[in-house]
Protein backbone atom coordinates (compact mmCIF):
# COMPACT_ATOMS: atom_id res chain seq x y z
CA UNK A 1 0.00 0.00 0.00
CA UNK A 2 1.59 3.31 -1.44
CA UNK A 3 2.15 6.11 1.93
CA UNK A 4 0.51 8.77 0.41
CA UNK A 5 1.07 10.57 3.86
CA UNK A 6 5.10 10.06 3.29
CA UNK A 7 4.71 11.19 0.08
CA UNK A 8 3.30 14.46 0.71
CA UNK A 9 5.85 14.67 3.76
CA UNK A 10 8.91 14.33 1.22
CA UNK A 11 7.37 16.86 -1.67
CA UNK A 12 6.97 19.48 1.02
CA UNK A 13 10.28 19.21 2.94
CA UNK A 14 12.10 18.98 -0.64
CA UNK A 15 10.66 22.55 -1.48
CA UNK A 16 11.43 23.72 1.68
CA UNK A 17 15.31 22.70 1.22
CA UNK A 18 15.20 24.27 -2.81
CA UNK A 19 13.18 27.46 -0.84
CA UNK A 20 16.41 27.85 1.23
CA UNK A 21 18.27 29.19 -1.43
CA UNK A 22 16.89 32.30 -2.24
CA UNK A 23 17.36 34.50 0.61
CA UNK A 24 21.06 33.71 -0.14
CA UNK A 25 20.29 34.74 -3.65
CA UNK A 26 18.79 38.12 -2.85
CA UNK A 27 21.60 39.23 -0.35
CA UNK A 28 23.77 39.03 -3.77
CA UNK A 29 21.91 41.21 -5.39
CA UNK A 30 23.88 44.70 -6.53
CA UNK A 31 22.15 47.68 -4.73
CA UNK A 32 19.06 45.76 -3.96
CA UNK A 33 17.20 48.34 -2.68
CA UNK A 34 17.43 50.26 -5.68
CA UNK A 35 15.93 47.41 -7.61
CA UNK A 36 13.61 45.73 -5.59
CA UNK A 37 10.32 46.35 -8.51
CA UNK A 38 12.55 45.36 -11.16
CA UNK A 39 14.25 41.84 -9.58
CA UNK A 40 10.00 41.47 -8.64
CA UNK A 41 8.72 41.69 -12.27
CA UNK A 42 11.85 39.13 -13.64
CA UNK A 43 10.92 36.92 -10.71
CA UNK A 44 7.33 36.87 -11.57
CA UNK A 45 7.98 36.07 -15.26
CA UNK A 46 10.42 33.18 -14.13
CA UNK A 47 7.64 31.83 -11.54
CA UNK A 48 4.94 32.04 -13.82
CA UNK A 49 6.86 30.22 -16.85
CA UNK A 50 8.38 27.55 -14.46
CA UNK A 51 5.04 26.70 -13.69
CA UNK A 52 3.44 26.58 -16.81
CA UNK A 53 5.55 24.66 -18.64
CA UNK A 54 5.07 22.18 -15.85
CA UNK A 55 1.46 22.41 -15.92
CA UNK A 56 1.32 22.07 -20.04
CA UNK A 57 3.61 18.96 -19.98
CA UNK A 58 1.43 17.32 -17.38
CA UNK A 59 -1.96 18.39 -18.91
CA UNK A 60 -0.62 18.38 -22.55
CA UNK A 61 -4.06 19.13 -24.77
CA UNK A 62 -5.77 20.01 -21.77
CA UNK A 63 -3.81 22.31 -20.47
CA UNK A 64 -6.17 25.53 -21.38
CA UNK A 65 -8.88 23.22 -20.09
CA UNK A 66 -7.80 23.56 -17.12
CA UNK A 67 -8.06 26.88 -15.99
CA UNK A 68 -11.51 26.60 -16.54
CA UNK A 69 -11.24 25.41 -12.84
CA UNK A 70 -9.78 28.64 -11.10
CA UNK A 71 -12.35 29.79 -8.65
CA UNK A 72 -12.70 32.82 -6.25
CA UNK A 73 -10.50 31.07 -3.69
CA UNK A 74 -7.36 30.44 -6.54
CA UNK A 75 -7.75 34.07 -7.44
CA UNK A 76 -7.32 35.25 -3.30
CA UNK A 77 -4.30 32.72 -2.61
CA UNK A 78 -3.05 34.01 -5.78
CA UNK A 79 -3.17 37.79 -4.98
CA UNK A 80 -2.14 36.95 -1.32
CA UNK A 81 0.61 34.92 -2.76
CA UNK A 82 2.04 37.87 -5.03
CA UNK A 83 1.70 40.69 -2.00
CA UNK A 84 3.57 37.91 0.12
CA UNK A 85 6.60 37.92 -2.89
CA UNK A 86 6.23 41.98 -2.40
CA UNK A 87 7.21 41.62 1.66
CA UNK A 88 9.82 38.79 1.11
CA UNK A 89 11.80 40.91 -0.85
CA UNK A 90 11.47 43.87 1.01
CA UNK A 91 11.79 41.87 4.23
CA UNK A 92 15.39 40.86 2.84
CA UNK A 93 16.29 43.74 2.13
CA UNK A 94 15.78 45.56 4.82
CA UNK A 95 16.97 43.36 7.49
CA UNK A 96 19.17 40.51 7.90
CA UNK A 97 18.25 36.91 6.55
CA UNK A 98 18.53 35.51 10.24
CA UNK A 99 15.59 37.99 11.10
CA UNK A 100 13.77 37.20 7.81
CA UNK A 101 13.74 33.38 7.97
CA UNK A 102 12.69 33.69 11.64
CA UNK A 103 8.96 35.80 11.32
CA UNK A 104 8.85 33.14 8.44
CA UNK A 105 8.70 30.46 11.17
CA UNK A 106 5.63 31.71 12.70
CA UNK A 107 3.68 30.49 9.58
CA UNK A 108 2.69 27.21 11.35
CA UNK A 109 0.55 28.63 14.13
CA UNK A 110 -1.07 30.98 11.65
CA UNK A 111 -1.67 28.10 9.30
CA UNK A 112 -2.97 25.64 11.79
CA UNK A 113 -5.50 28.55 13.60
CA UNK A 114 -6.71 29.43 10.15
CA UNK A 115 -6.87 25.84 9.25
CA UNK A 116 -9.06 24.83 12.11
CA UNK A 117 -11.07 28.25 11.81
CA UNK A 118 -12.04 27.76 7.89
CA UNK A 119 -11.47 24.41 6.99
CA UNK A 120 -12.09 22.60 10.36
CA UNK A 121 -9.03 20.76 10.39
CA UNK A 122 -7.76 19.26 13.54
CA UNK A 123 -4.28 18.76 14.53
CA UNK A 124 -2.56 14.69 15.49
CA UNK A 125 -0.68 15.14 19.07
CA UNK A 126 2.46 14.40 17.27
CA UNK A 127 2.21 17.38 14.96
CA UNK A 128 0.80 19.48 18.14
CA UNK A 129 3.61 18.56 19.98
CA UNK A 130 6.18 19.07 17.02
CA UNK A 131 4.77 22.95 16.49
CA UNK A 132 5.73 23.25 20.18
CA UNK A 133 9.18 22.39 19.47
CA UNK A 134 9.05 24.52 16.38
CA UNK A 135 7.94 27.40 18.93
CA UNK A 136 10.42 26.69 21.00
CA UNK A 137 13.65 26.79 18.47
CA UNK A 138 11.87 30.22 17.26
CA UNK A 139 12.00 31.54 20.37
CA UNK A 140 15.37 30.34 21.50
CA UNK A 141 16.53 32.06 18.17
CA UNK A 142 14.70 35.22 18.50
CA UNK A 143 15.79 35.49 22.21
CA UNK A 144 19.47 36.09 20.92
CA UNK A 145 18.43 38.38 17.95
CA UNK A 146 19.89 42.10 17.30
CA UNK A 147 17.22 44.00 19.20
CA UNK A 148 18.83 47.07 17.66
CA UNK A 149 17.70 45.31 13.62
CA UNK A 150 14.96 47.20 11.63
CA UNK A 151 11.82 47.15 13.06
CA UNK A 152 9.97 47.59 9.33
CA UNK A 153 11.91 44.33 8.08
CA UNK A 154 10.51 42.45 11.10
CA UNK A 155 6.95 43.72 10.37
CA UNK A 156 7.82 42.58 6.51
CA UNK A 157 8.27 39.00 7.50
CA UNK A 158 5.12 38.87 9.49
CA UNK A 159 3.03 39.73 6.90
CA UNK A 160 4.86 36.98 4.43
CA UNK A 161 4.06 34.61 7.27
CA UNK A 162 0.42 35.78 7.31
CA UNK A 163 0.42 35.60 3.91
CA UNK A 164 1.95 32.14 3.27
CA UNK A 165 -0.18 30.80 6.21
CA UNK A 166 -3.37 32.11 4.11
CA UNK A 167 -1.83 31.03 0.44
CA UNK A 168 -1.49 27.38 2.34
CA UNK A 169 -5.26 27.44 3.46
CA UNK A 170 -6.51 28.34 -0.20
CA UNK A 171 -4.52 25.39 -1.28
CA UNK A 172 -6.51 23.00 0.77
CA UNK A 173 -9.80 24.87 0.76
CA UNK A 174 -10.97 23.26 -2.86
CA UNK A 175 -9.86 20.34 -3.55
CA UNK A 176 -11.15 20.16 -7.39
CA UNK A 177 -8.85 23.18 -8.39
CA UNK A 178 -5.37 22.49 -10.04
CA UNK A 179 -3.14 23.34 -7.04
CA UNK A 180 -0.14 24.68 -9.48
CA UNK A 181 -2.78 27.22 -10.96
CA UNK A 182 -2.79 29.26 -7.99
CA UNK A 183 1.08 30.23 -7.53
CA UNK A 184 1.44 30.78 -11.22
CA UNK A 185 -1.59 33.45 -11.29
CA UNK A 186 0.55 34.68 -7.98
CA UNK A 187 3.66 35.20 -10.12
CA UNK A 188 1.21 36.84 -12.75
CA UNK A 189 -0.02 39.47 -10.77
CA UNK A 190 3.42 40.42 -8.85
CA UNK A 191 4.86 41.23 -12.36
CA UNK A 192 1.86 43.04 -13.20
CA UNK A 193 1.59 45.26 -10.02
CA UNK A 194 5.83 45.65 -10.29
CA UNK A 195 5.27 46.97 -13.61
CA UNK A 196 2.22 49.61 -12.99
CA UNK A 197 4.80 50.77 -9.96
CA UNK A 198 7.82 51.44 -11.75
CA UNK A 199 5.51 52.72 -14.65
CA UNK A 200 4.31 55.30 -11.17
CA UNK A 201 7.74 55.58 -10.11
CA UNK A 202 8.81 56.68 -13.26
CA UNK A 203 11.32 54.16 -13.61
CA UNK A 204 12.70 52.23 -16.11
CA UNK A 205 12.79 47.99 -16.46
CA UNK A 206 16.41 48.14 -16.66
CA UNK A 207 18.74 46.46 -14.25
CA UNK A 208 22.82 45.03 -13.89
CA UNK A 209 22.77 41.57 -15.97
CA UNK A 210 23.78 40.09 -12.63
CA UNK A 211 20.51 41.21 -10.83
CA UNK A 212 18.53 40.12 -14.07
CA UNK A 213 20.54 36.50 -13.54
CA UNK A 214 20.05 36.48 -9.94
CA UNK A 215 16.03 37.22 -10.53
CA UNK A 216 15.65 34.54 -13.09
CA UNK A 217 17.09 31.78 -10.83
CA UNK A 218 14.96 32.86 -7.81
CA UNK A 219 12.02 32.56 -10.14
CA UNK A 220 13.56 29.10 -11.16
CA UNK A 221 14.02 27.92 -6.89
CA UNK A 222 10.75 29.14 -5.84
CA UNK A 223 8.56 27.89 -8.70
CA UNK A 224 10.14 24.42 -8.21
CA UNK A 225 9.43 25.01 -4.89
CA UNK A 226 5.96 26.03 -5.55
CA UNK A 227 5.51 22.75 -7.66
CA UNK A 228 6.44 20.76 -5.29
CA UNK A 229 4.61 22.13 -2.22
CA UNK A 230 1.34 22.23 -4.59
CA UNK A 231 1.32 18.59 -5.35
CA UNK A 232 2.22 17.89 -1.47
CA UNK A 233 -0.98 20.07 -0.39
CA UNK A 234 -3.38 17.68 -0.67
CA UNK A 235 -1.95 14.72 1.63
CA UNK A 236 -1.14 17.28 4.89
CA UNK A 237 -3.23 19.08 6.74
CA UNK A 238 -2.23 23.32 6.61
CA UNK A 239 0.14 23.06 9.89
CA UNK A 240 1.77 20.31 8.98
CA UNK A 241 2.74 21.66 5.51
CA UNK A 242 3.82 25.04 6.42
CA UNK A 243 6.02 23.40 9.32
CA UNK A 244 7.61 20.95 7.66
CA UNK A 245 8.51 23.72 5.04
CA UNK A 246 10.57 25.09 8.00
CA UNK A 247 13.81 23.66 6.82
CA UNK A 248 13.65 26.86 4.42
CA UNK A 249 14.64 28.56 7.60
CA UNK A 250 17.00 26.58 9.32
CA UNK A 251 18.80 25.84 5.57
CA UNK A 252 18.37 29.71 4.46
CA UNK A 253 20.41 30.85 7.94
CA UNK A 254 23.07 28.13 7.27
CA UNK A 255 23.49 29.18 3.32
CA UNK A 256 23.81 32.78 4.43
CA UNK A 257 26.48 32.17 6.61
CA UNK A 258 28.51 29.68 4.62
CA UNK A 259 31.64 31.59 3.35
CA UNK A 260 32.22 30.18 0.22
CA UNK A 261 28.80 32.06 -0.71
CA UNK A 262 30.32 34.88 0.30
CA UNK A 263 27.47 36.60 2.30
CA UNK A 264 28.91 35.75 5.88
CA UNK A 265 25.74 36.54 8.06
CA UNK A 266 27.49 34.62 11.02
CA UNK A 267 24.53 32.83 13.15
CA UNK A 268 24.80 32.77 17.04
CA UNK A 269 25.10 30.00 19.84
CA UNK A 270 20.92 30.75 20.67
CA UNK A 271 20.32 30.49 16.54
CA UNK A 272 22.00 27.06 15.71
CA UNK A 273 20.33 25.57 19.43
CA UNK A 274 16.68 26.63 17.55
CA UNK A 275 17.68 25.79 14.18
CA UNK A 276 18.21 21.80 15.36
CA UNK A 277 15.01 22.11 17.34
CA UNK A 278 13.32 22.87 14.30
CA UNK A 279 15.26 19.83 12.08
CA UNK A 280 14.08 17.62 15.25
CA UNK A 281 10.65 18.64 14.73
CA UNK A 282 10.44 17.72 11.33
CA UNK A 283 12.69 14.63 11.66
CA UNK A 284 10.14 13.31 14.41
CA UNK A 285 6.83 14.86 12.15
CA UNK A 286 8.98 12.60 8.96
CA UNK A 287 8.71 9.37 11.70
CA UNK A 288 5.08 9.89 12.01
CA UNK A 289 4.75 9.91 8.12
CA UNK A 290 6.04 6.75 7.98
CA UNK A 291 3.36 4.93 10.33
CA UNK A 292 0.26 7.09 9.21
CA UNK A 293 -1.96 6.50 6.04
CA UNK A 294 -4.43 9.55 5.64
CA UNK A 295 -7.29 9.99 3.00
CA UNK A 296 -5.92 12.58 0.66
CA UNK A 297 -7.53 15.15 -1.10
CA UNK A 298 -9.14 14.20 -4.81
Amino acid sequence: MNNNYLLGFSLVVISGIIWSFGAPLVRLLEDAESFRLQYLLYRGLAITSVILIFVLLREGRHFFQTFKRIDSWSLVGSLVMSVTFFGWIYALTTTTVAITLLMLALSPVLSAFLGFVILGERLSRITFLNMLIVAAGITIMVWDSDKSTTIIGAIYGFFVALGFAIYTITLRKNPEVPKLLTPALAGFWCMLWATILILINGGGFEMPTINIGISMSHGLVVGCGLILYGLGAKYLPSGELVMLSLLEVVLGIFWAWLPVIGINEVPTRNTLIGGMAIILAIILQGIYARKKHVIPMP
